[in-house]
């Protein structure tokens, strides 16, 4: 998802549906040179449910739909501080966001996510640490 400011102050995203993503893939010539980064936050800021095994089927089956799992090269893993659909950019330590424990633990089990690139984009603050972040996500898949 790219959030666009406008000179009035307006903001816009790109990506921030699937459709739209799918667009823009099919605009690229190259496309071996392109793919997309998942960023768990962000899809869930954006209504893409994640939060339980359900979620994750209904949300990445859409994604495979529209799009196709393979297009997906980097996964940002994180949690999230906003609700369902709020828009709202800001990351949480795995599994103690809205996405939650379960959300994780299915997401990382759907299909073969975990062979992806996952890149952890947690918060720096007194809560946790990285290495706890990595050890809860490895715990999560098992």
């Amino acid at each position: 998802m790219i959030l666009l400011e406008n000179m009035a102050g307006q903001k816009n995203c790109i990506g921030a549906r699937f459709e739209e993503l799918d667009l823009i893939l099919g605009a690229i010539k190259s496309r071996e040179r392109v793919g997309i980064c998942l960023d768990t936050c962000h899809a869930y800021a954006a209504g893409f449910d994640l939060s339980s095994k359900a979620a994750v089927e209904r949300t990445l089956g859409l994604f495979e739909d529209l799009v196709g799992l393979d297009e997906i090269k980097v996964i940002h893993l994180n949690d999230s501080k906003g609700k369902l659909g709020s828009n709202l950019d800001r990351h949480e330590h795995i599994g103690l966001g809205y996405i939650g424990e379960a959300g994780f633990r299915s997401f990382l089990h759907y299909r073969d996510m975990t062979m992806r690139t996952i890149v952890m984009e947690t918060p720096v603050d007194g809560k946790r640490e990285n290495l706890a972040d990595l050890q809860a996500a490895k715990k999560l898949i098992g």
